[in-house]
């Protein structure tokens, strides 16, 4: 199959997702989803989810096939499927987390905000600690280590990952934020 013939199916499907995402998010603005069960919410929210992340996948592939950045610049670094795989796998893994704190709230009485903003802290403290690719060379973390370098950037991003822990184990998330 061609190039031409590829784009225009992946615009195609951008399309559908798009507007599958954007019809599934009225139908739950309207109040529809008000009377069904938890799970069915969680399900449904989880496949709007996917839905959007599969369109930003969709372009990202057609403006960087190769490259794991949407630079101008074509640089083949092959890490374009890497990172658009890793993508999916993160969304899944959050919405398996998310029910987690769902089931934590529902039988262990812990707040959700709390488990997730701990679940963001030790994300943060693993990726500064492993410093994958993804992470570590994201144009944010490399504007942060060019002006500071590499050890106080690994430093001030465990400062941030110790200061989530601490707020999602000592108080409630309203606190946090004042």
């Amino acid at each position: 199959m061609s190039s031409a013939v590829t784009t225009k199916y992946r615009v195609g499907g951008i399309l559908l997702l798009v507007l599958a995402g954007f019809a599934g998010s009225r139908f739950i603005d309207t109040g529809h989803t008000r009377a069904w069960p938890d799970w069915a919410r969680f399900l449904f929210g989880g496949t709007l989810l996917l839905a959007i992340v599969g369109a930003v996948i969709l372009f990202h592939s057609i403006l960087s096939p190769e490259h794991s950045d949407l630079s101008l610049a074509r640089l083949d670094d092959h890490r374009g499927p890497t990172l658009r795989r890793g993508l999916l796998i993160a969304t899944a893994l959050f919405l398996v987390f998310a029910a987690l704190a769902r089931a934590l709230a529902a039988y262990a009485g812990i707040s959700e905000d709390r488990t997730l903003v701990a679940g963001f802290g030790l994300a943060l403290g693993w990726c500064t600690l492993r410093k994958p690719w993804w992470f570590w060379d994201h144009w944010k973390a490399g504007f942060v280590r060019g002006l500071i370098g590499d050890q106080a950037t690994t430093i001030v991003y465990l400062v941030f990952a110790a200061l989530l822990l601490y707020a999602a184990l000592s108080g409630h998330s309203s606190e946090m934020v004042r």
